[in-house]
């Protein structure tokens, strides 16, 4: 895979990140909230950061080590977070992290996010095991786990980790053949 893929659902497209995704990109993850659960987004996080975490995107495509998409809101055509597999190739396996802007928090977006980078992880990476891991405390994550089929398989405080392979996901009754 050469060129960045884009995953496209009823509300969200999922695109690679851009140099015109920095504003809004600093507006959103510049937020303790989003810090104190995401291992790599520090806080305050400002435009230095953003610059290096695109840089960090683009680094890991070229290596097919990550795909890490922006979250763009069809409505507002900005970025509104992101949502990433971290892959091991000798293993066959990804660990999925994502973050989505406080406005748009209970909306629904994470899980419609994570449905379609689950897809894409069995279906063009072919992947045998996408894993997540959530701090026990953070309900709303863990509830995105859930409701995309992903089941506990462990617990560290502070963390939960949860897992799906191919066959799991597919088997969910609520496995949608519509995302792009």
């Amino acid at each position: 895979m050469d060129v960045f893929p884009e995953l496209n659902t009823k509300r969200l497209k999922l695109r690679r990140i851009r140099v015109e995704d920095v504003p809004a990109l600093v507006r959103y993850a510049n937020n303790k909230k989003i810090a104190d659960h995401i291992l790599n987004i520090p806080y305050p996080f400002g435009e230095p950061d953003a610059v290096f975490r695109i840089s960090y995107v683009v680094q890991g495509f070229k290596s097919k080590a990550r795909y890490v998409f922006a979250i763009i809101y069809l409505e507002r055509e900005e970025l509104i977070g992101e949502i990433g597999l971290h892959v091991d190739h000798q293993k066959n396996i990804a660990q999925l992290g994502y973050w989505v802007a406080e406005p748009f928090w209970g909306k629904g977006v994470a899980t419609e996010a994570t449905q379609a980078v689950l897809k894409f992880g069995f279906e063009k990476l072919d992947l045998d095991l996408i894993f997540a891991e959530c701090h026990v405390d953070n309900k709303a994550s863990e509830k995105v786990l859930l409701n995309n089929g992903m089941k506990k398989s462990g617990a560290m405080r502070p963390v939960m980790q949860y897992r799906s392979t191919k066959q799991e996901f597919e088997e969910q009754p609520n496995f949608e053949n519509d995302v792009e």
